[in-house]
């Protein structure tokens, strides 16, 4: 199958053009480098030779962007290229709002000018905004209220992709759009041919490892009198190999002149303490830490209802333990 990635020097970009070359695809990876690195791209050309292809591009041109799909016609495309810093987002919404929302316009008009039908797009739990404890696990019929640009540019996506299959729905059956909403995401790739690296970067689990080697200052816990067992707060971490997988399954499930949106992640919470001491487990030193004050708009609890992926595909979370997730980010970092 012929494969378009958006965002393919990106982490999660990245380990999707991975498994896709590793199943035997044909991949086309787009990137502009603003918060990625071209060693990347060379570890991709090595896992993939002849079956992929990099165009650097800037996805808020369109004409560029129409130019880019047309030298390899994709038969879909996963849409990973955003910015995703919660708190840069607060502080310069604009730059959310015209780098998401432009580049999904700009890749939306591209797709139409060769045809391309199919979309994946790289969604977030951020659209739901802070649900009620009630709520929690959170389902997809969540309500959806963003606290910030970042969750709101990227639930405008999910809209104005609606609005795309909609306005071809009569003339074009075929058109179809997969949401994922991710909820954390870390981990790298089993061979240690790629992993998480940011600029900046503001992930936990990373930060953590960079800590344990004097690489970042001691790592701030935000928070340590939460309603939780031991008063940090509790996310849901995924294995960035799973959530690829979550990709391949829902290539199968790609429905027709519909959308449909899928959470991706565990079911299950770990707290900001327990991934602390499971870093330092897989780096064998302690990482340094000091506890700060809690950071406004910080929930408790946030984790998935993962039953709608369970039921409409195969897929099931089998590298997400936080061994699993810790020790594959580890052995990336010390390589």
């Amino acid at each position: 199958m012929k494969i378009t990635v958006t965002g393919a020097a990106g982490y999660i970009g990245s380990h999707a053009c991975l498994r896709l070359l590793d199943d035997g695809h044909q991949v086309h990876g787009l990137d502009n480098f603003s918060r990625s690195f071209p060693r990347t791209v060379d570890a991709l050309q090595k896992a993939g030779g002849d079956r992929f292809h990099f165009t650097q591009v800037q996805l808020t041109d369109q004409s560029t962007t129409v130019a880019a799909l047309q030298l390899h016609p994709p038969e879909i495309v996963m849409h990973f290229a955003a910015f995703a810093v919660v708190p840069e987002s607060v502080k310069f919404p604009l730059i959310y709002w015209h780098n998401n929302v432009g580049a999904t316009v700009s890749l939306l008009h591209a797709m139409d000018a060769v045809d391309a039908k199919k979309i994946i797009f790289s969604s977030t739990c951020a659209t739901y905004g802070e649900p009620d404890a009630v709520r929690i696990p959170i389902g997809e019929d969540c309500p959806q209220r963003p606290t910030h640009a970042y969750g709101e540019s990227k639930l405008a996506c999910e809209h104005m992709m609606k609005a795309w299959v909609q306005s071809h729905a009569l003339a074009d059956r075929d058109r179809g759009v997969v949401f994922l909403r991710y909820f954390n995401v870390a981990g790298g790739d089993h061979l240690d041919r790629i992993g998480e690296d940011h600029d900046p970067e503001t992930h936990l689990v990373p930060i953590c490892l960079r800590a344990a080697t004097g690489r970042h200052p001691e790592l701030v816990v935000y928070g340590n009198d939460y309603p939780t067992p031991d008063g940090t707060c509790i996310r849901d971490y995924v294995h960035v190999e799973d959530l690829v997988a979550a990709h391949i399954e829902a290539l199968k499930v790609i429905p027709r002149r519909e959308t449909l949106a899928m959470n991706v992640g565990t079911g299950i919470g770990a707290s900001v303490l327990e991934v602390l001491h499971a870093c330092s487990a897989a780096a064998g030193r302690p990482v340094p830490f000091a506890f700060g004050p809690r950071r406004d708009g910080d929930p408790p609890r946030l984790v998935s209802n993962p039953e709608k992926i369970f039921r409409l595909t195969n897929w099931r979370p089998a590298r997400s333990s936080l061994e699993s997730i810790t020790q594959s980010a580890w052995r990336w970092f010390a390589k």
